[in-house]
């Protein structure tokens, strides 16, 4: 992972997002937490982060309040969210909702660096895409 990376961790709770923060930094992601919508949005919207991992309940909403503020961001951003294992169902919903992948703990370091291959592919393509329609 190219060390231009950055992501933004949206969570109350320490875990387990504490250990998928140290992971992505050790993946050359760097990273910043909130722990609420609120913040998030101002966050989104004052650094533009390639991802933002959250997590499945907040203090002033859902993982799904989520998704729609990195859909609405002034910037292409891939949203994961990060639950406990609930089942295929869960999955679902997220991608239906917007969610580039869910994260189950605990977390797979080659697991965990593929998806952020990919989603930082999707994004970085996206991102100069619109660059170029800017320009044209």
């Amino acid at each position: 992972m190219k060390r231009n990376a950055f992501a933004l961790l949206v969570h109350e709770r320490p875990e387990p997002c504490q250990t998928l923060k140290i992971l992505l930094r050790r993946l050359g992601v760097d990273t910043f937490s909130v722990g609420n919508c609120g913040e998030a949005a101002h966050l989104l919207e004052q650094t533009h982060p390639h991802l933002v991992f959250t997590d499945k309940e907040l203090p002033d909403g859902t993982w799904s309040d989520v998704v729609r503020l990195a859909q609405n961001a002034p910037t292409t951003i891939c949203a994961i969210l990060v639950a406990p294992a609930e089942g295929p169902e869960l999955r679902q919903t997220a991608l239906n909702y917007g969610a580039f992948d869910i994260l189950f703990p605990p977390f797979d370091a080659e697991a965990v660096s593929q998806l952020l291959s990919e989603a930082m592919l999707q994004v970085r393509a996206r991102r100069e895409g619109r660059s170029r329609t800017a320009v044209a």
